[in-house]
């Protein structure tokens, strides 16, 4: 396939590439993935999603009739001052992550968070709803 960006010469193109990588290597610790599990423990689930470093008032959980949801809202502020010397720096993400609810007992969900672990226990219904069927008429 044909590169799309101009050559000005091998040596800036390594540059270039050195450059990227270092670049790319800089928002690795602005990662805002969500490293979840979820194992069939019989009568549960259990949804063990791993967020280090965040707190308590950066997580959300929150469900609907067919979805759990679990949001991530972080900023992060910081400022040094020495002499000649002024930083200030200011992070800020937001992600998120839906779950399906079928076959969940949704009013007795229960989880914690600690040492950077979101665990989720997710029991399941005792008795899976029936699917209903429509009485239609048929014409011979």
């Amino acid at each position: 396939m044909f590169n799309m960006v101009p050559s000005r010469g091998r040596g800036r193109d390594r540059q270039m590439m050195n450059w990227d990588r270092g670049f790319d290597r800089l928002f690795d610790i602005f990662d805002t993935s969500m490293s979840t599990d979820i194992v069939d423990k019989g009568d549960y689930y259990e949804l063990v999603s791993d967020m280090p470093g965040l707190k308590k008032e950066d997580i959300k959980v929150s469900m609907d009739d067919r979805q759990l949801m679990i949001t991530v809202d972080k900023k992060d502020e910081r400022s040094e001052k020495s002499e000649n010397y002024v930083l200030q720096e200011r992070r800020s993400y937001n992600y998120s992550r839906r779950f399906d609810l079928t076959g969940i007992d949704k009013e007795k969900i229960t989880g914690n968070y600690k040492d950077g672990v979101l665990n989720l226990k997710l029991p399941k219904l005792e008795k899976e709803e029936e699917q209903a069927y429509l009485d239609i008429e048929f014409d011979d």
